[in-house]
């Protein structure tokens, strides 16, 4: 398959065209989206920070609940 030459010349011409406002609104939606992105992964970390704060407290709680159970003789499910 050979390609003509006026084909080339027309596919060369279309990507030299400035770009179009929609090229800009989709470039702006593209970035927005980024930033969007950025801050629910921003707050998934902060969030899972929080959830493995609150895995410590309760370990901690219940070894202290434990201890004191022990020590009153009281007997405490697994």
């Amino acid at each position: 398959m050979k390609i003509r030459p006026a084909v080339l010349l027309a596919v060369a011409m279309a990507g030299c065209l400035p770009a179009t406002e929609r090229d800009f609104q989709m470039a702006q939606t593209l970035i927005e989206m980024g930033d969007a992105i950025n801050e629910i992964r921003s707050l998934q970390y902060e969030l899972q920070d929080r959830v493995d704060s609150l895995t410590t407290v309760m370990a901690k709680r219940d070894t202290v609940i434990r201890q004191l159970a022990n020590l009153a003789g009281v007997p405490v499910p697994p």
